[in-house]
């Protein structure tokens, strides 16, 4: 990977830690938050509450039109026993589309993380108020994540 993929070395590094991907999927389902910007709050140093806005809008269409259905797609297939080399290729453009979204998320950053674990739940606490969902709540689920950071 070259330097440009930093944000997706990082959240590749902190997605195979023990319980990260129970802790990000958590969020995904209970709260509907995008993993992606979940693990850019955390991967960001410095992140303002229009920067986060502006984040969001720059990976919307892609979430909402590529990656989303495929997982949609990918679950269904699950669900209904598919044929699993079909599911594994669903998989592959799924984690594609989030690699590309990621790519669009770095592009927008200045400086480059990861963010420390203050920083980061100044980020989470911002993230939380967009998706209009308790900050107390999405902070507890976030909590396995904000543990892998270094304190600032």
């Amino acid at each position: 990977m070259n330097p440009a993929q930093s944000l997706w070395r990082f959240s590749l590094d902190l997605y195979g830690q023990p319980g990260m991907e129970a802790a990000c999927l958590d969020l995904q389902e209970r709260f509907g938050a995008d993993v992606n910007l979940v693990l850019y709050c955390l991967w960001r140093g410095r992140l303002s509450g229009p920067e986060l806005v502006a984040a969001d809008t720059a990976v919307r269409r892609l979430r909402d039109d590529i990656t989303v259905p495929l997982r949609r797609m990918r679950r269904a297939l699950a669900r209904q026993g598919g044929e699993a080399a079909l599911r594994e290729s669903i998989k592959q453009a799924e984690l594609e589309a989030e690699r590309l979204e990621q790519a669009l998320l770095q592009d927008l950053s200045p400086d480059r993380g990861p963010a420390g674990n203050g920083a980061a739940v100044a980020h989470l606490r911002l993230y939380a108020g967009l998706l209009g969902c308790p900050e107390d709540a999405f902070l507890d689920a976030a909590t396995p994540l904000l543990a892998h950071l270094e304190t600032d």
